[in-house]
């Protein structure tokens, strides 16, 4: 398999050898920047879909057993819930089945897999008889879940699967990202959270942010220096990124209110509220913390992007 994307800068983990890091989706947001980071420390292959397909089974089990990485880092998906809607069969292909082969390769190799999966896995509607708050408690790591997108389901399928095939699995539901922007990013034309409330804070567009979906958002830039700590825990499923007691209306509000522009937030009217919140508890206790997503927004604003 080619190597595009390798790093060969040697790090060493306690016994005087390199550590292997693998990552998959290497190209994409956090994938590229986990590749960037841990590879100026350790020995890091990141595999973009050009070097491995996914979907093919035995390439899959090849790549691992050849490469044997001690940490495989699988943040590969085809995440665009529109884009899983329209193609189902794809979509499945690579989150579901391409999810299950890596696990089982690394079951094999001993190999401690660590799987990206979203918040999306809590995206639910509101039962019939069930009242406001309760719907918009934050979400614990053991609630039985029943998303509602496709992409929901299927990482949620990909957990399992993980978690079947190679036990010691970290599954880290990942919260909504945000970043600066590579030259690249911008030159495909990709914004996030940040960049926009950088904008309006720029006045170089003129729109109000007026979002009320219930949910986290992170900076992903603590996403991956905490990574190093999270493919440390013990195999299990854990909320891993910024908390939020707030819609994010209300969060923004707050954020923006500490410019002086609180103007720049505008409650939406009407629309179907969404709960997406995670409790990180959990992932507490094993000391690793995030700043909840009103303080990570305005520390990333006023900062510039730095940490």
């Amino acid at each position: 398999m080619k190597k595009s994307l390798c790093k060969r800068q040697r790090g060493s983990h306690g016994d005087g050898k390199s550590m292997k890091i693998m990552v998959t989706g290497a190209g994409g947001f956090v994938g590229s920047r986990l590749v960037a980071y841990y590879g100026k420390k350790y020995d890091v292959w990141g595999v973009t879909h050009k070097d491995l397909d996914l979907t093919d089974e035995a390439a899959v089990f090849k790549t691992v057993e050849n490469y044997r990485p001690d940490v495989l880092l699988h943040c590969a998906a085809v995440s665009d819930v529109a884009e899983c809607s329209k193609k189902p069969e794809l979509s499945h292909a690579v989150n579901v089945l391409g999810t299950e082969y890596l696990a089982k390769a690394c079951g094999k190799t001993g190999t401690k897999l660590v799987m990206c999966s979203s918040d999306q896995v809590y995206f639910r509607k509101r039962g019939e008889q069930e009242s406001l708050d309760a719907y918009l408690e934050p979400h614990w790591e053991d609630c039985i879940e029943t998303p509602e997108p496709l992409y929901g389901k299927q990482k949620l399928q990909g957990e399992e699967l993980c978690l079947k095939y190679q036990p010691e699995s970290v599954v880290l539901r990942l919260s909504w990202m945000y970043d600066s922007l590579t030259e690249n990013e911008l030159e495909k034309g990709r914004r996030n959270l940040a960049t926009m409330l950088r904008e309006m804070l720029d006045q170089k567009q003129s729109r109000k942010f007026s979002d009320t979906d219930h949910r986290g958002a992170t900076n992903v830039t603590l996403v991956v220096k905490n990574m190093e700590a999270a493919w440390k825990l013990p195999g299990g499923i854990y909320n891993y990124g910024s908390s939020n007691d707030a819609d994010m209306y209300e969060t923004v509000r707050r954020v923006m209110a500490s410019f002086g522009q609180e103007a720049l937030a505008e409650k939406a009217i009407g629309g179907n509220v969404r709960n997406l919140m995670m409790r990180t508890d959990k992932l507490a206790r094993h000391g690793i913390f995030f700043p909840d997503t009103a303080a990570g927004l305005e520390a990333f604003l006023r900062k510039g992007g730095a940490l």
